[in-house]
C-alpha cells in the first residue's frame, strides 16, 4: 500500500511496514511498489493529468461511512472529474457527470480457477460500464485485455447479455458444472507443508468410489499459505441426484486429522482459493 507504506495481507489482515532493506539479502530501497493497484493508477492519472481533481474510490482509503457519503456527494455534485477506484465503484452508485469508463485489466477475474468466473467477471465489468452516461450525455468504457477474443469480451462489446448467458449455460451443462452439478471443496492445513501433504495423500488413497462423483487432487491451494498454514485441496465433482453428505461421511470417517493438521468442508462451495 504505497500511500500508507505498509505491507498488507488482506486475508489474514497482518500488517507491518515497509522494510528499508530486503529481509532475506538485506540490499536496501530493495522493495519497490509495482502493479497496477489504484495507488499506482492515481500517480499516473496525476503525472498524465496534472490539473485533474482526482477521487479515490476504496475501501483501503477510505474509512468509514461518513466519508464514503461524503466523498461520493462530492462527485456527484461535480467536485471532482477523474474517478480511480477498485470494484467499490461498481456498487450501484450514481455518477451524473461520467462518461467515460476505463477498466484495467479487465480479464483478471477469468484467470482464478473458479468456475464462476466468467460469470462474475460479466456481472462487474457490466456495472462498471454502466457507471457512464447515467446523466443527460452519453458514455462510453473502454476496456483493457490480453484476451480480446474471448467470448465474454466479444458479448460485452457487442452488448450481446442473451448470448453470453447461453454459452455459459451450454459450458457448465455439458462440463457437469453448478447449477447442472455440485462442487464441493476440501481445503486440508498445517504447520508445516509435509503434514498438510502428506494427510493430503493419505485422504486420496481411501476415497471410495461412488457412480457420479468424481475427486481432483490433492494440489496445492491457490493461496498455499494463510496465517502461517499451508494448504491443499480437494475439489469433489459430483452429480445433483448423489447424496454427497453421505459420500463425505463415508470417506473422511477413514482417516481423521492429528496434531496441527485442520480439515475445512464446503459443500456447494462459492470460494476455491
Amino acid at each position: 500500500h504505497r500511500f500508507r507504506r505498509q505491507l498488507m495481507c488482506h486475508h489474514c489482515g497482518h500488517a507491518s511496514r515497509i522494510p528499508n532493506a530486503c529481509p532475506e539479502c538485506e540490499t536496501e530501497d530493495a522493495l519497490v511498489p509495482c502493479g497496477p493497484g489504484v495507488e499506482r493508477v492515481a500517480e499516473e492519472a496525476l503525472s498524465r493529468f496534472p490539473e485533474a481533481r482526482i477521487a479515490l474510490l476504496s475501501s483501503d482509503m477510505i474509512y468509514g461511512g461518513d466519508a464514503l457519503r461524503q466523498l461520493l456527494a462530492e462527485i456527484e455534485a461535480g467536485e471532482h472529474n477523474l474517478i480511480v477506484g477498485t470494484q467499490l465503484v461498481a456498487k450501484g452508485h450514481h455518477f451524473p457527470h461520467l462518461t467515460l469508463v476505463g477498466m484495467v485489466d479487465a480479464d483478471i477475474g477469468l484467470e482464478n480457477g473458479d468456475p464462476r468466473a466468467g460469470e462474475r467477471t460479466w456481472q462487474l465489468l457490466s456495472q462498471v460500464s454502466g457507471r457512464a452516461g447515467r446523466g443527460e450525455k452519453t458514455g462510453r468504457a473502454i476496456v483493457q485485455t490480453h484476451m480480446p477474443e474471448h467470448q465474454l469480451m466479444q458479448a460485452l462489446v457487442a452488448g450481446d447479455r442473451d448470448g453470453y448467458l447461453a454459452h455459459e449455460k451450454h459450458m457448465r451443462e455439458r462440463l457437469d458444472l453448478p447449477p447442472y452439478g455440485r462442487l464441493t471443496g476440501l481445503v486440508i492445513s498445517a504447520a508445516s507443508a509435509s503434514d498438510a501433504e502428506r494427510f493430503a495423500r493419505e485422504l486420496a488413497l481411501c476415497a471410495p468410489p461412488a457412480e457420479g462423483v468424481r475427486v481432483l487432487g490433492p494440489a496445492p491451494a491457490p493461496l498455499a499459505l494463510i496465517r502461517g498454514r499451508h494448504r491443499v485441496r480437494f475439489l469433489v465433482k459430483s452429480r445433483r441426484d448423489v447424496n454427497i453428505q453421505a459420500f463425505l461421511s463415508e470417506w473422511l470417517g477413514q482417516v481423521k486429522p492429528k496434531g496441527s493438521v485442520r480439515l475445512a468442508v464446503d459443500v456447494d462451495a462459492y470460494s476455491f482459493l
